[in-house]
Order: C-alpha cells, then sequence, then structure tokens
C-alpha cells in the first residue's frame, strides 16, 4: 500500500451526527474506513453549537466506491454535504 493510498479525502459534510452515523455506518458494513471530524472548535471542550456540521473522510483508495454508495455521482468533486 503506497502513502498517495494512506491520504484521507473529504467526501462530504453531514449536518448532525445521525446523519453522519448513517454514512458511517453504511461505508463501514461495505469495509470502509471512516473519519469524522467536527467542524465546531469549540466541540473538543465539550462545548458544541447546534449548527455545526461533520466532515466524512474516507481513504482515498475507497473514494469512489464510498461516493458511489452514498449516492454521489462520479466527477462532481467535493460536495458540501451528500
Amino acid at each position: 500500500m503506497g502513502a498517495d493510498n494512506d491520504r484521507l479525502i473529504k467526501i462530504g459534510e453531514a449536518q448532525d451526527e445521525v446523519e453522519a452515523g448513517i454514512w458511517r455506518d453504511t461505508l463501514e458494513r461495505e469495509g470502509i474506513s471512516v473519519f469524522i471530524r467536527r467542524l465546531d472548535p469549540l466541540a473538543s471542550f465539550g462545548v458544541s453549537s447546534l449548527l455545526s456540521g461533520l466532515e466524512v473522510f474516507v481513504l482515498e483508495r475507497d473514494e469512489r466506491r464510498a461516493r458511489w454508495l452514498l449516492g454521489d455521482s462520479p466527477g462532481r468533486g467535493q460536495r458540501s454535504s451528500l
């Protein structure tokens, strides 16, 4: 496995924990590792805004398949939400 395949690629921004969880569960059931990062900088202090989203990332080698599984059409680039 090369270093290029280990790069994380953002595939979208979920609006809340529920949406991020659905995406994560869908991808993990298919063997795709998922990394989720909160956009709210205060989240690490235990204070979070209800308006902040969550960025969803997968390994570069899994990007096409992940987008397909979540219904994202090829060639559209990164979407703000799926």
